[in-house]
């Protein structure tokens, strides 16, 4: 793969350095690992939302209604970093509290936007620093990694509620839970679904027809599936108030064996692994998708949830936490180990070393949900047909994350103008095709 830098003039670099303009902190984008995909360390904030986004490498993004973000859902921060100068942070201080998300996808070719032509690969690894406010307590889906046909872009969007029929896209995120307890939530074609009960009549049907609409019917009857936990024992929390690394996996299975799996790290420590996992039939199913989110839906919580990202990379490979880190060739999740933890979740019965973890019924998860590389509710802007449904139960299925690490960034460029402010910062850089 080639790498596209943008790279500063020697004029610039003149100009900062006659101003007195200190260095910016050595960013791993700077010298980013053989395998890859994307590097994002914020560090172009200065430019201003609109002209960072677009020469970002993300696609879509929630929380940035006509390509201008809403400052309350999603934002580049100066005030606090992991590393440098620039997060990206969700206030959540939007009426209902709702938060922000950036979509990544490995569109082939240069051109990164949403709906592009598609370059799959059978395992990604997607890590971030994360930060939570002292008073962080919920956030409906946090992290993720998915994907869909290489022609079929959107196909990977709006599928939650409904069983996967090993064809149209794949998904799992990291998610945390009100106490900060990290866990996969997974969609796959072996899931355990909710059926009678809530998930009955006028509401269950009105699921499985948005399903049957997206080839995906419900062919045992009436059902409601929502995603599988997979929670570590004992549990992983995620502190607040001190930046954490963490790291995920997800390697789809070989089409016809049930050998996929998952695995997250917390600060470059094995957190949790799962495999004998079937995500897909087809080999044209493949990943391509990764997700930094902090989705909150309408009903989820009664204040801000604060969280801050930084130092963002898409790899075919591990990542680790530091410029220093050395894979040794490990990747976690094993696809011959199969399951080794036992699930726990809310509904249904267990099935293996996973459960029905269900958001429950108006979760903001419904089959008309809106852009989510694993198939969830997305924003809620977009709204939820299937929300409506049953007012009284809005969601909030348990979620999970746990980190640790601290590192405050150096200081900002100080005294210099607005452009060579910007220009002087690190690099994001994307690695493309």
């Amino acid at each position: 793969m080639a790498m596209r830098r943008r790279w500063l003039g020697a004029q610039v670099v003149l100009v900062a350095t006659a101003l007195g303009a200190p260095d910016a902190a050595a960013s791993q984008c700077d010298e980013p690992g053989a395998a890859w995909l994307m590097c994002e360390d914020f560090e172009q904030g200065g430019l201003g939302w609109e002209s960072w986004y677009a020469q970002s490498p993300w696609v879509e993004c929630d929380g940035c209604p006509n390509g201008v973000n809403n400052p309350d859902r999603i934002a580049l921060d100066d005030g606090e970093a992991h590393d440098g100068a620039y997060s990206l942070l969700t206030p959540g201080t939007s009426p209902q509290y709702l938060g922000g998300t950036l979509r990544y996808a490995t569109c082939a070719g240069d051109t990164q936007q949403s709906g592009c032509e598609l370059e799959g690969h059978d395992r990604l690894h997607f890590r971030t620093w994360v930060r939570l406010a002292a008073d962080h307590d919920y956030v409906h889906h946090f992290i993720g990694i998915g994907g869909s046909r290489p022609d079929a872009y959107w196909d990977a969007n709006g599928n939650a509620g409904c069983r996967p029929n090993g064809e149209r896209w794949a998904g799992t995120r990291v998610d945390l839970n009100s106490d900060h307890e990290l866990f996969f939530y997974t969609y796959h074609p072996d899931m355990n679904c909710d059926a009678g009960g809530y998930c009955s009549g006028a509401y269950a049907q009105q699921i499985c027809d948005g399903c049957a609409d997206r080839d995906m019917p419900c062919t045992d009857g009436l059902e409601c599936c929502w995603g599988n936990h997979f929670n570590p024992e004992p549990p992983v929390v995620v502190p607040t108030e001190t930046w954490t690394c963490l790291e995920m996996m997800m390697t789809i299975n070989t089409p016809g064996v049930a050998d996929g799996s998952m695995a997250f790290w917390v600060d470059d420590v094995l957190a949790h692994e799962t495999g004998g996992l079937r995500f897909r039939d087809v080999p044209e199913l493949q990943l391509n998708r990764a997700m930094l989110e902090h989705y909150i839906d309408v009903g989820d919580t009664d204040h801000p949830n604060r969280a801050w990202f930084d130092d963002v990379v898409v790899s075919t490979e591990r990542i680790g936490c530091s410029a220093s880190f050395d894979p040794g060739g490990s990747t976690g999740g094993d696809p011959d180990t199969g399951g080794d933890s036992e699930g726990s979740g809310d509904d249904g019965p267990g099935g293996g070393d996973s459960s029905d973890g269900g958001d429950g019924p108006g979760g903001g998860d419904g089959p008309s949900g809106d852009g989510d590389p694993s198939g969830e509710g997305g924003s809620a802007d977009a709204g939820d047909p299937t929300a409506a449904l049953d007012p009284d139960n809005p969601g909030g299925g348990d979620a999970g994350c746990g980190c640790r690490s601290d590192g405050r960034g150096a200081p900002g460029l100080v005294g210099i103008s607005a452009f060579v402010f910007a220009l002087r910062r690190r690099r994001r850089r994307i690695l493309a095709p």
